[in-house]
């Protein structure tokens, strides 16, 4: 049975009163554009403007399901995905405009006009999407933001010549935000002094193509007694799975596909296992990935989405090292995160956790996707150290 040891992540919270300032300035900036741009009385829009406010979750969630897309649109022909992906961009826009002015016209109805209803749905999804815009500038992620969680796992019948072996798990670089506070390479900066064996890299290396050298180079500064070793993300196989693969094999990364590579110490074995993307993109293949290792063997098996858990050969891994979810990205005071993109659940978003026995480490990851700030979830580089259970305590 594998037993595991999980280390302390560097906490990022912020003062619960940061939050309440935040609701107090939303609220009241509501109530005054109720005021202003409906032409209210003081009495109507103070209770109407709580009732705008309360609504603010649930039309931010819907726009958060509506911006990741039905999985069924990954596979759709690139052209085709290309033309739908600005319409779901304009989404985050549209979606809150036309909620707020369906509820100001609910409110009032029937002798507010359509048209007053959607000006004032107007004047307060610009009041919001202004308020947000100025959220994202204060809380972007830093460098020094960039949490190093150091854990140690203990595995069944780990062979002797890999006690103590040190994996650096790296995800989710996205670089080329272009409201970024620190790229890549800073943030990589913290990971160039820590001594590791392998090097671990689970997709998701930009956000635009012009940004793949730059993410290429930042992993190309790390070095490690074996190397490193890549799966793709599903923005990896969006950007174009082949010129992703060209960036990181010229910068001397070795892109697993499907398919796996075995380290040797004193005559023993570690199996290293790349297997593809199990959500968005769908072609993950465990038993091509799996071929030629023996039963009992050590095998980590890397890929981006920490759903392949799910999938009943995956308990084959030793541990699995997975990314995709950002952690949730946005994680609430006492409400948690909005949105996390994985079957296993909201809370189940980071860390190192056990799905149906098996032992799986989801990484935060180091970079953001839209918006590109991060709340009580710091950007991570872990360092995982593999024990034998006789030796670990």
């Amino acid at each position: 049975m594998t037993s595991l040891c999980p280390g302390i992540p560097i906490p990022n919270r912020r003062p619960i009163g940061t939050y309440l300032l935040l609701m107090l300035w939303l609220f009241v900036g509501y109530v005054v554009c109720l005021r202003i741009a409906a032409g209210l009385a003081w009495s109507s829009a103070v209770w109407q403007g709580a009732l705008c406010f309360l609504s603010t979750g649930p039309l931010l969630v819907g726009v958060i399901l509506v911006i990741a897309g039905p999985k069924k649109l990954a596979r759709l022909s690139r052209t085709l995905y290309r033309a739908i992906t600005p319409l779901l961009g304009l989404s985050q826009y549209i979606l809150p405009w036309l909620g707020w002015s369906v509820l100001i016209w609910w409110m009032n109805r029937p002798a507010f006009p359509w048209s007053d209803a959607l000006g004032a749905g107007a004047v307060i999804a610009g009041f919001s999407y202004a308020s947000g815009l100025a959220l994202v500038i204060v809380l972007r992620p830093r460098a020094e933001d960039v949490a190093l969680t150091e854990i140690e796992v203990a595995i069944e019948g780990l062979p002797k010549a890999f006690e103590g072996y040190r994996i650096m798990h790296l995800s989710d670089i996205h670089e080329g935000s272009r409201l970024s506070r620190a790229p890549a390479g800073e943030r990589l900066e913290r990971a160039s002094g820590l001594s590791a064996d392998l090097i671990v890299f689970t997709g998701d290396l930009a956000r635009r193509a012009e940004a793949l050298d730059r993410g290429g180079a930042a992993l190309a500064a790390l070095s490690s007694s074996d190397g490193i070793v890549a799966v793709l993300g599903n923005h990896d196989h969006w950007l174009g799975a082949k010129r992703v693969v060209d960036v990181l094999s010229r910068v001397g990364v070795r892109v697993l596909t499907n398919e796996n590579e075995c380290i040797e110490r004193n005559g023993e074995r570690l199996y290293i296992v790349g297997v593809e993307d199990a959500s968005y993109v769908g072609r993950d293949d465990l038993p091509a990935a799996l071929d030629g290792i023996p039963e009992k063997a050590t095998a980590i098996i890397a890929t981006h989405s920490p759903d392949l858990a799910l999938k009943p050969l995956s308990g084959r891994a030793s541990l699995i090292l997975a990314g995709h979810t950002h952690g949730g990205q946005m994680v609430f005071p006492w409400v948690g995160p909005l949105y996390v993109p994985t079957r296993l659940g909201r809370r189940r978003m980071s860390g190192l956790i056990e799905v149906d026995e098996r032992l799986l480490y989801i990484n935060r990851g180091l970079g953001e996707v839209f918006p590109p700030m991060r709340l009580n979830c710091p950007p991570e580089i872990a360092l995982i150290t593999l024990r034998s259970n006789a030796d670990f305590v």
